[in-house]
């Protein structure tokens, strides 16, 4: 359970500079995202608008003030039909916010709303150094399907991508 000054909601297109800035603050540490810096206001607001349209499961956890402190939203990773039923979960939590449940609320308020998108399987990537989320992501019904060893060079160190997925 989260502290009680966060609110787990569905992001709204108002909530794409804190998004971008959210996402870029936790990019900018190197360690837990694909990208190394965050993607723009403008691409945000873009992303949030077609995951509203779609109904992709998009939510916030944001501050009684509106600040933004992460973000959890699952997408349709490939477009054909015989895929329609995976979707993809990318997450993350502002350092200082992590390790206080608001991870968990996040990922499991937009698994809930899976159903409803017509997700049944549910697959991720994570850095295999990320052993914190690896815990919680098992936590939360996920199991390991496999690696990408070196799937990423960073500052020449190779890192390896644990690939899971719940049905």
């Amino acid at each position: 359970m989260p502290p009680t000054d966060v609110i787990i909601r569905t992001v709204q297109p108002r909530d794409a500079t804190g998004v971008a800035d959210c996402v870029d603050a936790v990019a900018r540490e190197r360690l837990w995202l694909t990208a190394t810096e965050g993607f723009g206001i403008r691409a945000t607001d873009d992303f949030i608008r077609a995951n509203l349209a779609i109904g992709n499961p998009h939510f916030v956890a944001a501050l009684s003030n509106g600040a933004i402190i992460g973000w959890c939203d699952i997408i349709a990773p490939r477009p054909w039909p015989e895929f329609r039923h995976v979707g993809q979960l990318g997450m993350g939590v502002i350092a200082g916010w992590r390790g206080l449940g608001v991870g968990r609320a996040l990922m499991a308020t937009a698994l809930t709303a899976c159903p409803a998108r017509g997700f049944s399987r549910i697959e991720l990537e994570v850095y295999a150094h990320n052993t914190r989320a690896i815990d919680l992501y098992t936590s939360m019904g996920f199991v390991e399907e496999g690696r990408k060893r070196g799937a990423r060079i960073l500052d020449g160190n190779p890192q390896d991508l644990v690939l899971m997925a719940r049905t």
